[in-house]
């Protein structure tokens, strides 16, 4: 059996793992199957084999088909392990903009397996913080102007909507320092997070990359909704009706996302957005990250 040396440990070659690793590539299957096969074929007479060695053979497979960039990809987000500070991705952005099913492909493609979506930070904060204390925590997002008794609040809607962020950021913090503390990778999804309520600039403990989802088109943004309630329970009606609100707090993290220094990024298609945001990682990561 061929097998690879890595970390001192003898492992199984396995094609699939390996096609699984150049997924960050952004390659197309039939590319990423000839580029495992030649790689097959290079071993076939050879029992073991580190695995830093067959990296080099993939950047060079990459290179010698003039796939500079795929190759960077490949290179620097297989040393991602080798980071002297553990790697935290934010990703804001208001309800039906992609949040959760990019930061599940992110994570499956940089090997990410802590994903945290401040939905259920929020549920479990209403646990312990009572809806007579904190009533906006007990409304979605877009109806927390509901529950502001304020008479001189002109926009009640964001007002609500800051409250709700103010209470959950405190558990999202929370977990950001548990994962930090531990060394894990991370990222953290959900309309909370807000750039400017998390104080993520003053952070040296952590590489942080924030980003800020939005979707430009009124019509596009509603049929998101009626896509990601195939296979669930949601009701896409639900947020249909209240797009205006939703638009109105997209609007306002875009803003925070601009005055806090965030990346804004217009998810049309995931797979643009992933090699913008894996661009923006190894740029810069790249000086500071060690061989393995």
């Amino acid at each position: 059996m061929r097998c690879v040396i890595k970390e001192g440990k003898r492992y199984p070659f396995s094609k699939g793992i390996l096609a699984s690793s150049l997924e960050i590539t952004g390659l197309s299957i039939d590319e990423t199957y000839d580029i495992v096969k030649e790689v097959d074929k290079d071993l076939k007479d050879i029992d073991e084999i580190p695995s830093k060695e067959i990296k080099e053979r993939v950047c060079g497979k990459l290179l010698d088909r003039g796939l500079t960039k795929e190759e960077r990809f490949y290179r620097v987000t297989r040393k991602l392990r080798y980071l002297e500070k553990p790697l935290l991705l934010m990703i804001g952005g208001g309800a039906g903009v992609g949040k959760s099913t990019l930061s599940a492909e992110l994570g499956h493609r940089l090997d990410i397996t802590r994903i945290i979506g401040t939905d259920t930070v929020r549920e479990i904060m209403r646990t312990m913080v009572s809806k007579e204390l904190v009533p906006t925590l007990y409304e979605s997002t877009f109806n927390t102007d509901k529950k502001v008794k304020a008479p001189f609040v002109k926009k009640r809607l964001i007002y609500g909507f800051d409250r709700q962020v103010s209470v959950v950021s405190t558990g999202v913090k929370a977990v950001i320092d548990r994962g930090v503390k531990e060394g894990l990778n991370s990222i953290v999804n959900g309309v909370h997070v807000v750039p400017g309520y998390l104080d993520m600039d003053n952070r040296e403990d952590c590489f942080v990359f924030q980003y800020v989802l939005e979707v430009e088109d009124l019509e596009e943004h509603a049929k998101r909704f009626e896509m990601r309630a195939e296979g669930s329970h949601r009701d896409p009606d639900k947020y249909i009706d209240k797009m205006e609100k939703i638009r109105d707090i997209q609007e306002y993290i875009i803003q925070q996302g601009v005055e806090n220094g965030a990346k804004v990024l217009t998810n049309k298609k995931m797979e643009n957005t992933i090699r913008m945001i894996v661009e923006d990682i190894i740029t810069e990561l790249e000086p500071v990250i060690k061989d393995g």
